[in-house]
């Protein structure tokens, strides 16, 4: 049976307690697989402290951050700015949430409170469509029904895409 990868991750921190170390050592010792998989982990282990930056770079980026928030909050003086004196930074989603706001708030407050109606339809427009019998006769006439159609133009129509269409009626014998 293997050794997982939190005993071996344990084993390469040096969290592993006795009697465990020893029997992952010995372990390792005769088993291939597990030793390759413990040798990929301390490559990567030492890929990712190659790659972490160093105690000087994490200084500079403390200091920088410092800086940004002092600049940001705080006065040459050491003193708090006002609220109305600080820097609004807003990005581009926030300043289009705001300028729909207003443009609600405008819009609504001449809707609610508006004095007449003429000056809420100068500012909103209205669309009205009247409905006369001529608009509903237009639809109503755009598509025919079956019931439309002679039985004639019913069977020329049928015959002219190839349908062979028989016809019977009751209590009519066929002639043959």
């Amino acid at each position: 049976m293997c050794i997982d990868e939190a005993m071996l991750s344990s084993l390469l921190d040096g969290e592993l307690k006795e009697p465990y170390r020893s029997q992952t050592e010995e372990h390792l010792a005769h088993c291939p697989a597990c030793r390759a998989r413990l040798e990929r982990l301390k490559a990567l282990r030492s890929a990712l402290k190659a790659d972490s930056p160093s105690d000087e770079e994490l200084e500079k980026g403390k200091e920088d951050c410092l800086a940004l928030l002092e600049r940001k909050f705080f006065s040459a003086d050491g003193k708090k700015p006002g609220f109305f004196r600080r820097r609004i930074e807003m990005g581009l989603g926030g300043m289009v949430t705001a300028a729909a706001g207003l443009v609600v708030v405008f819009i609504g407050g001449f809707v609610l409170f508006g004095s007449s109606s003429e000056q809420t339809s100068e500012i909103i427009p209205s669309f009205t469509v009247q409905a006369d019998s001529q608009n509903v006769h237009f639809v109503s006439t755009q598509e025919r029904g079956l019931d439309a159609y002679s039985l004639e133009e019913i069977l020329a129509y049928l015959d002219s895409r190839g349908y062979d269409v028989e016809i019977s009626m009751r209590g009519l014998q066929p002639l043959e």
